[in-house]
């Protein structure tokens, strides 16, 4: 009799998939929106700061909002919160139409949710796919944004 099972437990947005090598990096929440783990980021108007992407800043995203266990919120993190983005990993996410594994990982101009349309994320790409409002697993590769954009 066996305990383990082939497939991993079922995830939720912004869990790490795995234990493959992965990079994330510490900032805290700029916006009193504030922030939900697998919300695709910017960089803040001052450093170490980062936001929600949004208008105009769909090329610039710079990682992926990780989940860490703590006292729910809404919205999860607030305004000046610590918080994890991974821009180097296996990370699940939350999509806003139906995805397939390969597809290149986009952020929707409507939403600004994950979705195969929209701005393509460079580095990111789903390797599970996902219908429109379950999660998708996403392979970030050191998503960076070029300095002076």
């Amino acid at each position: 009799m066996s305990w383990y099972s082939r497939e991993l437990d079922k995830g939720f947005a912004g869990m790490i998939a795995n234990t493959a090598i992965r990079n994330c990096d510490s900032y805290a929440v700029e916006e009193e929106k504030g922030l939900n783990p697998g919300d695709a980021v910017v960089l803040g108007t001052t450093e170490n700061l980062v936001k929600k992407v949004d208008s105009g800043s769909e090329s610039k995203v710079i990682g992926v909002v990780v989940h860490n266990h703590k006292e729910p919120s809404n919205p999860y993190y607030e305004q000046g919160d610590s918080v994890a983005i991974m821009s180097t990993g296996d990370i699940y996410v939350e999509v806003g139409e139906a995805v397939t594994a390969g597809d290149v990982a986009c952020i929707m101009a409507s939403t600004y949710k994950w979705g195969k349309t929209g701005t393509a994320v460079v580095g990111a790409t789903y390797i599970k796919g996902a219908e429109s409002g379950k999660l998708a697993l996403l392979r970030l590769r050191n998503v960076t944004v070029e300095q002076g954009e």
